[in-house]
């Protein structure tokens, strides 16, 4: 199509041959009388360069030869002058802007050629054999659309395994877009990048830069150590990383890092010979040995991604055939890496409805059933054993039997004394809490306010909060939540209720924030059977229960990060996966964030959420646990 347009600097015209009229293309109106045009071929600018193209092949009109390596390449100055890079050689009164031929160095002939086949024809093919000379000579000779090329031809290409070299080139070429995709590839997957041989060439301040990313994502800490070591032994000599191992272990974390993997960190040649270095890592083993890591102490935080939970399931019967067999034994779930592991065998021929309790390096496992399961024959007298397990040694210790058999109860541990609540016999029904001191060695009864007699057991949420023992009722028949807490230390209770609109409570979670208790309702309304949640707010200091408002929850409940729970799900009578609840920000509710499924259907079992650094979770070698928790008996 030819396009014609008058000089009129408000009507721009052209002609539309299809439809033999001109039309202006600001208004439709037709064109002035006095019929002034100028016309465009859009074609022309192909045109002249295929024939420059043509011409070039033929060697007519070639005015300049392009001497590269130890090949030629005739051309037209005019062609080259489309470059900045070429015009200010050949406008310039050096030698070569009027020799016939020029020297070309800096580059080979084979990416040149490519490019000059570019000036010619506006077409270049790259491939990942040629592309990095192909970058290097487009970025000498000034051809930023070339470059535009080369970044995107990277981008589409990368991966784990090139994302170093891809950052390497954005930084040098000065291609910004390349260099963040590359680094958030690298980031996003360090412990793959750390497989590969470019990742032993970094320098002492690129993996600084890396290791110190606050997006730095990896399965855990180990993994990161695993690569320090692996970049330690790599031999540079010419580089400085004896001098650079105080600054790299500044960026581990490490109170996430396994017993084990510090000590052989702690034994490298590269370790032993920094004094400082070797201190710093010992130091890190022993506050694990002993619990002693202060809480907001640097190197204590999990990375991003990464928490500080753990999900553990004690004792029940595993449903994969009509007749259940016994679990017994601990299996583990660390959420940051979706792996389940077998950390030991019960003591005991109880087999399920016992609880689990942690403390600082202890489990506290206390009363349950041998058999039958519940509902099927006639019940036996809950257990009134009690065992404390110590996770770092994998020991177990035998407790003085508790006052009365327990069985579906629960427990806490507050101040360093074990709590247990209900769980009695079918004769006993009324809610009753007994407290072992092991400093002491026995156990004591705790006498309960007459409110919480009245409770239902299974009614109850009892939890932990500051030195206090927690107990939750959402009382359906009188629309209240009702707060008690056992102030541990002063020996005294507090207690307020809030109202509660009538609805069906399917699940109560809790978190601490700011100093309040939130306590967070999730529901199923009874009419319509419509999901939700509410949150109220138990502040202990003004001993006070309020309903949560969306201020509260945006000032207060979001500021907590990482916080989720973990809950199992249930159907009929067995349980096969574990849900994980996250809070949703600006939509005031819970949602599930990711269901692992269980390596086998569960009944009977006890389950508890708690911290990694509660029982010293680093402190064992998870090479040696069974991960296979399939064989657990």
């Amino acid at each position: 199509m030819f396009r014609g347009c008058n000089f009129d600097d408000d009507d721009v015209y052209y002609y539309d041959v299809y439809n033999d009229r001109y039309v202006n293309r600001r208004s439709d109106r037709e064109p002035p009388e006095d019929g002034s045009c100028r016309f465009e071929n859009y074609a022309q600018g192909r045109e002249i360069l295929a024939e420059l193209s043509r011409q070039r092949k033929t060697g007519e009109f070639l005015d300049v030869v392009l001497q590269v390596e130890d090949e030629e390449f005739p051309c037209h100055r005019a062609v080259l002058a489309s470059s900045p890079y070429f015009k200010a050689m050949l406008s310039s009164n050096l030698t070569d802007s009027s020799s016939r031929v020029v020297h070309l160095r800096g580059t080979d002939s084979a990416s040149f050629s490519k490019i000059l086949d570019f000036l010619y024809t506006g077409e270049i093919c790259m491939s990942k054999d040629d592309f990095q000379d192909i970058l290097q000579t487009a970025h000498m000779l000034q051809f930023d659309k070339i470059l535009q090329y080369c970044e995107k031809f990277i981008q589409d290409n990368l991966c784990p395994t090139n994302c170093l070299g891809a950052m390497r080139l954005g930084d040098m070429y000065g291609l910004s877009a390349l260099k963040i995709s590359a680094r958030t590839m690298a980031v996003s997957n360090f412990s793959d990048v750390t497989q590969d041989e470019e990742f032993l060439s970094l320098s002492v301040q690129e993996f600084l830069d890396l290791l110190g990313d606050e997006d730095l994502k990896v399965t855990n800490e180990d993994d990161v150590v695993t690569s320090v070591i692996r970049w330690l032994e790599h031999d540079h000599a010419h580089d400085d990383r004896q001098l650079a191992t105080l600054k790299i272990l500044q960026e581990i974390r490490l109170s996430c890092v396994r017993v084990s993997v510090l000590q052989e960190l702690e034994s490298h040649p590269v370790i032993r010979e920094s004094a400082e270095c070797l201190a710093k890592i010992t130091a890190a083993r022993e506050k694990h040995l002993h619990g002693t890591w202060a809480e907001g102490e640097k190197a204590s935080s999990p990375r991003r991604g990464m928490s500080d939970n753990l999900a553990i399931i004690a004792g029940g019967w595993k449903a994969v055939t009509e007749q259940p067999t016994p679990l017994q034994g601990i299996i583990c779930l660390d959420p940051d890496n979706q792996q389940y592991y077998h950390v030991t065998s019960l003591p005991t021929p109880v087999s399920g409805y016992m609880s689990v309790a942690s403390a600082e390096g202890y489990l506290y496992v206390t009363g349950g059933r041998v058999q039958p399961l519940i509902d099927q024959g006639p019940h036996i007298e809950p257990s009134r054993q009690a065992f404390r397990y110590h996770f770092p040694s994998d020991s177990w210790l035998s407790l003085p039997d508790m006052p009365r058999g327990r069985a579906g109860h629960q427990s806490v541990v507050v101040d360093g004394k074990l709590f247990l609540v209900g769980g009695g016999t079918e004769a006993t029904s009324m809610v009753t809490m007994d407290c072992y001191d092991p400093e002491e060695g026995d156990w004591k009864k705790v006498h309960l306010p007459t409110t919480i007699h009245s409770y239902s057991s299974s009614d109850l949420k009892v939890t932990t909060f500051r030195d206090k023992v927690v107990f939750i009722n959402a009382n359906m028949s009188d629309d209240v939540l009702c707060v008690h807490a056992f102030d541990v230390k002063a020996n005294s209770w507090i207690e307020d209720c809030a109202e509660m609109d009538y609805i069906d409570v399917v699940d109560i979670n809790t978190i601490a924030v700011n100093e309040k208790l939130h306590i967070r309702i999730r529901y199923k309304k009874s009419q319509g059977y419509e999901h939700g949640s509410n949150l109220y707010i138990f502040d202990a200091e003004k001993e006070v229960l309020h309903f949560g408002y969306k201020e509260d929850v945006e000032e207060n409940f979001l500021r907590a990060q990482c916080e989720y729970s973990h809950r199992y799900t249930t159907g009929k009578d067995t349980v096969d996966t574990i849900n994980k609840y996250e809070f949703a920000p600006g939509q005031d509710r819970y949602r599930p964030a990711k269901k692992t499924p269980l390596p086998f259907a569960l009944l009977g079992h006890s389950f508890l959420e708690t911290q990694k650094s509660r029982i010293r979770w680093y402190c064992r070698n998870l090479a040696t646990l069974e991960s296979n928790v399939e064989s657990s008996d």
